[in-house]
C-alpha cells in the first residue's frame, strides 16, 4: 500500500474516532459514571459523606433582643435589634442505618451535636445576656387560648409561681441557656393551678427536659442537640439514580396527615441531604423538611460561576397560602389562611407557632409595621442554594428561618391585657455549608479530567484532518511525475546474444538446401543479417 493511501486512511480513522468520543460516546458514558457514584452503595464515597458529614455545618442564631419591654406591656411597639451572630459548629450523622436491599432504601435516625465556636462568633459569648420575646409564657397562653380558652384564668394564676413572678412577656437569661442548657422553670409549688399547668407543659409544650431537682428546663434548641430524631426511610438510588435521598418514610410514616390533601401529605422530593445528579433547571428542587412537616420547593434563578465551578442558583421561600392555590393546602383552616410569606408550625411542633424567612423577607407588609428595627435584604435572608448540576453536589447552601410568636391583648392574662398586636419575632438561624478543601478540589479534578478529555478529541479530530490533508497532497504531487526509461550503450552481453543469433542462422541456413546440395534461395545470410 503506498504511503499516501496509509496516511489517509489513519488520519481519517484517528478524525473519526474523536469525533465518535468526543459528540457521542464521552456524554454517555460520563453520565452513566455520574449515576453510578451518586449512589447510596456501601462502596461509594458519597454514601460515607452522606452518612456523617466529614466536616461542622456551621449553624448560626440571630436574637431579636427588646430593647422597650415595659412599654410594650403598655401597648407601645416592639423595637427590636439584631445581636448575633452565634455560631456553632453543628455535627450531623445519621445513626443506627439499616438497609433494604429488595427495596433499595435506607432507613437511618438523625443525630446532631452543636458546640459553640468562640473564633467565629468574634466577641459575643454564649455568656451574654439576651432579652426576647418569653416562649413558654406566650407559647402557653397561645395554646390554650386556642384549645381551651375556658382554662385562661388558671393560666394566669399558675404564671406567677412558675416563672419567678415575671414583671413582662419577656425573658432575660443567658444565650447557652435560652438555646440549649434550659431555663429552670419552678414546677415544686402547692398551688393548684401552677401543678396542673406544671403537668400540662411537661408533657406538650416542646424544648422540656427535666433539670436538677426534676424541675423542667425550656430551651428552644436544646430537644435537638445529642438526640435522637424521627426515623428517616430514602432510596438509595442505586435502580435508579433520579431517585437518590428521595423520602418513602418520616418517623415510620408513608405520608403525614396534617395538611388538607392528599398531595401536600405525601413526600416530594429527597431529605434535603442529597440531591439527584443531572437534573433540568426547569424542574427545581424538592426536598421534605421534617421540622416543617411539608415539602419545599426550590426554584431555578440563574447560572453563574461558584469557586470555579459551573452552578445553578435556586432559591425558596414559604409561598403564599392566601393567593397561591398548590399552598392553600397548609392553610389552618380551610376557611382561614395566613397572610403571604407566613408558616403555621402549630401542627408539626404542637404550639402555635410561626415560621418565616428572617426580617419578614418575602412577607405581607403589615408585618413589618408591627415591630421596628426589621430589615429585609435578599441576600442576607433568603433560602438559596449554589449546586453544580451535574453531580448535584452543593457548593454553597443557606437555609434560613425566623421563628415568631403571635402576640395579643388578652383581658385574662394580667401580663397581656394591653400588649399591642404583633407577629413577633423571637430568633432567626442560619444553617450553611460551604464546600471547600480536598472536597472542592476533588470536584475541580473531576471537571478538569473532562475538559482535558474534551481537547483530546479537538486535537485527535484536527490531527487527523491535517493527517488526511497531507496524505492529499502527496498523492497529487506523484501523480504529476512522468517515468522515462533511461538511454544506455550495449554491454558485452549483447555482443554475445549477437554472435549467438549469426550461429542459429547459419544452422537454419544448412537446414534449407536441397538434395542436390543447392541452397534454396529463400533468403541469404547479408539480406538476413539487413533484418538483424
Amino acid at each position: 500500500m503506498k504511503l499516501p493511501l496509509k496516511l489517509g486512511i489513519g488520519g481519517l480513522s484517528l478524525a473519526l474516532f474523536s469525533a465518535l468520543m468526543g459528540f457521542l460516546a464521552f456524554d454517555p458514558i460520563l453520565r452513566f459514571g455520574v449515576r453510578d457514584q451518586v449512589a447510596l452503595k456501601k462502596r461509594n464515597e458519597i454514601r460515607d459523606i452522606y452518612l456523617k458529614l466529614p466536616f461542622p455545618l456551621d449553624f448560626r442564631v440571630y436574637f431579636f433582643n427588646v430593647s422597650n419591654p415595659m412599654e410594650v406591656q403598655k401597648g407601645a411597639i416592639p423595637i427590636l435589634k439584631e445581636v448575633g451572630p452565634y455560631c456553632y459548629d453543628e455535627f450531623k450523622e445519621k445513626i443506627d442505618v439499616v438497609d433494604n436491599d429488595a427495596e433499595d432504601s435506607l432507613i437511618y435516625y438523625p443525630y446532631d451535636i452543636y458546640k459553640f465556636n468562640t473564633n467565629r462568633s468574634g466577641k459575643l459569648s454564649d455568656e451574654d445576656f439576651v432579652t426576647i420575646l418569653h416562649p413558654a409564657i406566650v407559647g402557653m397562653v397561645n395554646q390554650v387560648s386556642r384549645d381551651s380558652p375556658a382554662l385562661l384564668s388558671i393560666v394566669n394564676q399558675a404564671i406567677g409561681p412558675i416563672f419567678k413572678n415575671p414583671e413582662s412577656i419577656y425573658l432575660t437569661d443567658k444565650v447557652k441557656n435560652i438555646l440549649f442548657d434550659g431555663v429552670e422553670l419552678n414546677c415544686k409549688v402547692t398551688e393548684f393551678a401552677a401543678k396542673a399547668v406544671c403537668t400540662q407543659m411537661k408533657s406538650q409544650l416542646p424544648g422540656i427536659k427535666t433539670g436538677p431537682e426534676n424541675n423542667p428546663l425550656f430551651s428552644l434548641l436544646g430537644v435537638r442537640n445529642a438526640t435522637l430524631g424521627k426515623s428517616m426511610k430514602v432510596s438509595r438510588g442505586i435502580s435508579n439514580a433520579r431517585d437518590v435521598g428521595r423520602v418513602i418514610e418520616f418517623d415510620g410514616q408513608r405520608a403525614v396527615k396534617f395538611w388538607s390533601t392528599e398531595r401536600c401529605n405525601h413526600f416530594k422530593g429527597t431529605d434535603g441531604w442529597i440531591i439527584p445528579p443531572l437534573l433540568r433547571p426547569e424542574e427545581g428542587i424538592w426536598s421534605f423538611s421534617g421540622e416543617l412537616c411539608r415539602n419545599v420547593h426550590a426554584d431555578y434563578v440563574e447560572d453563574m460561576v461558584t469557586k470555579g465551578v459551573n452552578t445553578r442558583r435556586y432559591e425558596a421561600t414559604l409561598g403564599d397560602m392566601q393567593s397561591n392555590e398548590e399552598d392553600k393546602c397548609y392553610c389552618p383552616t380551610p376557611k382561614t389562611c395566613l397572610r403571604k410569606g407566613v408558616f403555621d408550625l402549630s401542627k408539626c411542633m404542637g404550639v402555635p407557632i410561626y415560621a418565616t424567612l428572617p426580617h419578614f423577607l418575602e412577607a405581607d407588609e403589615i408585618y413589618l409595621k408591627q415591630v421596628q428595627g426589621l430589615k429585609p435584604s435578599a441576600e442576607e435572608h433568603i433560602i438559596y442554594l449554589l449546586l453544580e448540576p451535574l453531580t448535584g453536589t452543593p457548593i454553597i447552601a443557606k437555609k434560613r428561618m425566623q421563628l415568631n410568636l403571635p402576640v395579643f391583648a388578652n383581658e385574662k392574662i394580667s401580663l397581656m391585657k394591653n400588649v399591642s398586636e404583633s407577629l413577633h419575632p423571637i430568633f432567626w438561624i442560619e444553617e450553611g455549608v460551604e464546600l471547600e478543601g480536598p472536597l472542592l478540589k476533588k470536584l475541580t479534578d473531576i471537571f478538569l479530567l473532562i475538559k482535558l478529555v474534551k481537547i483530546s478529541c479537538w486535537i485527535g479530530i484536527g490531527l487527523g484532518l491535517a493527517i488526511v490533508a497531507y496524505s492529499a497532497y502527496l498523492h497529487t504531487k506523484n501523480s504529476k511525475v512522468v517515468q522515462i526509461t533511461p538511454v544506455h550503450e550495449v554491454s558485452s552481453d549483447e555482443s554475445d546474444i549477437k554472435r549467438t543469433t549469426n550461429e542459429l542462422v547459419a544452422k537454419m541456413r544448412q537446414e534449407f538446401m536441397n538434395d542436390r546440395g543447392h541452397v534454396i534461395p529463400v533468403m541469404t545470410g547479408h539480406e538476413f543479417d539487413r533484418y538483424h
